[in-house]
């Protein structure tokens, strides 16, 4: 019995360390130009504009889920934050980098089940990435 209780602690702590092993890869903000080239490198990756429903509708990038985080409270955006899907990677931004970091913070401390997270830390190149998506996704 004892031999028992030994080895499960051990497998605990094997499955623990391994676990803590497995971190979030923080990207941390990126440049415009940097954030495009990311963009277009990453499989599976979420687009998160954190811009007013407003700019939002004017312009967005192709495929991005609008989080409006100065249209509603708090509490819908953190349930809007637990609703992307997990174990993607997630790039968040606004339109000049200004909101966007606090947003980076919370989604970063919300679900750390999301492999890699970052943000653009300026304008977004919207024209160009969805000139480029329309082109490859054909």
């Amino acid at each position: 019995m004892r031999t028992l209780i030994v080895l499960f602690l051990l497998l605990c702590c094997v499955f623990s360390a391994h676990a803590a092993e497995q971190k979030q890869n923080d990207l941390g903000g990126m440049e415009p130009a940097q954030a495009l080239e990311y963009m277009k490198e990453t499989k599976n990756l979420v687009i998160v504009d954190v811009a007013t429903r407003r700019w939002f509708a004017t312009k967005h990038f192709a495929g991005a889920v609008n989080i409006p985080i100065e249209n509603i409270s708090r509490s819908e955006a953190l349930e809007l934050y637990r609703g992307l899907p997990p174990g993607r990677p997630v790039l968040l931004h606004c339109r000049l980098g200004m909101i966007v970091p606090g947003a980076y913070q919370t989604l970063k401390e919300l679900r750390p089940d999301i492999p890699e997270v970052g943000y653009i830390t300026g304008k977004p190149l919207f024209d160009e990435y969805n000139h480029w998506y329309e082109t490859t996704q054909q």
